[in-house]
């Protein structure tokens, strides 16, 4: 039974990792960089700090860095050597078979996704605090882009991808109580279950900063892809 489940997965993971286009690979290997992502935390940073207390955004940014830290740490120093679980491209069941994109085979172990964890642990601690339904949307979706363009890239197999979502979404919540929780102490208890209210009067910036810089994705992976053809890259 259990081979049998092994099987089942690498089919479902080569059946995922073989939907290659020029412009995807250009889009999922931007938007899994993390350095692409530079610019939208700096973004959200001055957007915390934007009309609100520097307490109030200092206590917010420092959990946020705590969570991080936490994620990358449980994932990569403690789960990943205690399972030591190959990449896909050197796992014998799929190294034969798996499509990678611009020769990244991926390093270290592979179980479980640290970008699956870290971005559905900012998703649920984010959409907690700020109680935003279509940011919330919006937030998941890019968390789950990201986590699939870690099975499209090659690097990580799908039953490395769902328990670092779940890791995530465990961790975010954790660290949203841990939000709240710090609030009552530095600010009262009367204010403490209502982060959301400190961020209700600019969430629309926030959600335009991600909807901007998810278009400037497209647009730049589109524009890369032509390159590439044109210099016979494909």
């Amino acid at each position: 039974m259990l081979d049998q489940l092994i099987l089942w997965e690498r089919e479902l993971f080569l059946a995922l990792n073989h939907l290659h286009t020029p412009f995807l690979d250009a889009f999922m290997y931007l938007i899994s960089a993390r350095w692409t992502w530079t610019a939208v935390v700096i973004a959200l940073i001055l957007w915390v700090f934007y009309k609100r207390s520097p307490k109030e955004a200092i206590l917010f940014i420092v959990i946020a860095v705590l969570m991080h830290v936490a994620c990358d740490q449980l994932t990569s120093s403690l789960i990943k050597p205690f399972f030591g679980r190959l990449r896909p491209a050197y796992h014998p069941y799929t190294k034969d078979m798996v499509m990678n994109v611009y020769n990244n085979l991926g390093w270290g172990f592979s179980f479980v996704s640290g970008h699956a964890a870290n971005f559905f642990a900012i998703a649920m601690f984010t959409s907690l605090s700020f109680r935003n339904r279509f940011y919330s949307v919006l937030v998941f979706s890019l968390a789950t882009l990201v986590a699939y363009s870690r099975i499209y890239l090659g690097v990580h197999f799908l039953s490395d991808i769902i328990p670092g979502s779940l890791l995530g979404v465990l961790l975010g919540y954790l660290f949203y109580r841990l939000y709240v929780l710090c609030r009552s102490k530095f600010f009262g208890k009367s204010k403490a279950n209502l982060p959301y209210k400190v961020f209700q009067n600019n969430i629309v910036v926030w959600r335009t900063i991600l909807l901007g810089y998810l278009f400037f994705m497209i647009a730049f992976s589109l524009e890369m892809s032509k390159v590439l053809i044109r210099i016979g890259y494909y």
